[in-house]
């Protein structure tokens, strides 16, 4: 997925999976909070949702999405965010986490405890099946996930990045249900030609073509229906709200 793009943010949630969350994160949000950073805000679905009520500032590295921001916005990458230190009551940080390199994330989390004096609001998808979602071009045969995501969460290791400067307040386990696919039923589908479709308007980053393998055939469809029995769909979406503990400097 290309973010820098003007066709990922035109039409970037037509399922309005993002308004989903952005109930769940009003609910969590508490009621101190005055100012918020929303960090990696995207074309600002949230960030302008919330300025009705509070003072948002939207952070991302792409210009292109800043463009749909409506309130103050911040051109910057979660690495390095160019705010003072506890400039806001509470810093949010959704969709962001699972796309980072290693240093990076490293260098996002700090920036996040960093700039928040209160509170850490983090929605990341819970326990994904990376795998389920590598595409792969039908040129070249190059593969990677079709959102970019390059770490899978779940409560315990997200609770282990913000400790011990922050304790769990709140948790929500939400969102449209998924269901994973045992490794030898992946490697099934695939070796029928059957791999992950990656959003409309995609193309392999290694040679620029537009076609993927999704081969459907009697095998590929046996895989899937049986996929439907022996699995169970888990609902996509974890955010958890955080506390700074008293007395941490």
């Amino acid at each position: 997925m290309d973010f820098s793009a003007q066709h990922t943010w035109e039409n970037y949630d037509p399922r309005g999976k993002v308004l989903l969350r952005l109930n769940k994160i009003r609910a969590l949000i508490p009621p101190d909070v005055r100012s918020i950073l929303d960090v990696g805000c995207g074309n600002g679905i949230i960030t302008n949702a919330l300025a009705e009520n509070y003072a948002v500032t939207g952070l991302d590295p792409s210009s292109t999405a800043l463009s749909y921001v409506l309130g103050p916005s911040v051109q910057a990458s979660i690495s390095s965010i160019p705010c003072g230190n506890r400039s806001f009551d509470l810093a949010s940080c959704n969709e962001v986490l699972e796309h980072l390199s290693t240093s990076d994330f490293e260098q996002g989390i700090s920036e996040l405890k960093r700039v928040a004096s209160s509170y850490l609001l983090i929605g990341v998808p819970h326990r994904e099946q990376l795998a389920k979602k590598f595409f792969r071009c039908a040129d070249c045969g190059h593969s990677e996930h079709a959102h970019g995501h390059l770490r899978s969460f779940t409560l315990g290791y997200l609770d282990a990045l913000f400790a011990p400067d922050y304790e769990r307040l709140n948790v929500s386990v939400f969102g449209i249900r998924e269901r994973d696919i045992p490794a030898w039923l992946l490697r099934c589908k695939r070796r029928q030609g059957q791999w992950f479709v990656p959003p409309p308007g995609s193309t392999c980053p290694v040679c620029g073509s537009a076609g993927f393998m999704h081969q459907s055939t009697p095998a590929t469809k046996f895989c899937n229906a049986l996929n439907l029995i022996i699995s169970r769909p888990r609902p996509y979406w974890l955010l958890a709200l955080y506390r700074r503990k008293s007395g941490l400097e």
